[in-house]
């Protein structure tokens, strides 16, 4: 039974956050997720056949980008990125990827995944 309005409880306090997320009126903008700016945009995701990436904070900064497949393989490593980079995707099966975007320091700049659909 503790279970139950435990799911219950949860489920209110959910659509109740909802609504009130929608009654608020406030778009956040499609670079910016949980609060923080986004530096790389990709798409179409899901992808079939190729994926792009658009660099939205260049500032004439060089990147690299490094794709893995779910079980950590690297798949691909992208050198000299520019502002935008169109990734093929022949060699890759159905799944999701997780990308890495490295400044020329070699940090971390930003991570994320994508999906592939064949």
């Amino acid at each position: 039974m503790l279970k139950n309005s435990t799911l219950l409880l949860f489920l209110i306090l959910f659509t109740l956050g909802l609504s009130f997320q929608a009654q608020s009126g406030k778009a956040v903008p499609s670079h910016f997720e949980d609060g923080v700016s986004k530096v790389v945009k990709l798409y179409p995701n899901p992808a079939t056949t190729k994926i792009n990436f658009e660099i939205l904070h260049s500032n004439d900064k060089v990147y690299e980008i490094i794709v893995y497949n779910f079980l950590g393989k690297k798949m691909d490593h992208l050198k000299n990125v520019g502002v935008r980079t169109v990734l093929n995707l022949d060699n890759y099966y159905s799944g999701i990827y997780i990308y890495q975007l490295i400044d020329n320091k070699g940090n971390v700049v930003e991570s994320g995944k994508f999906n592939v659909v064949k």
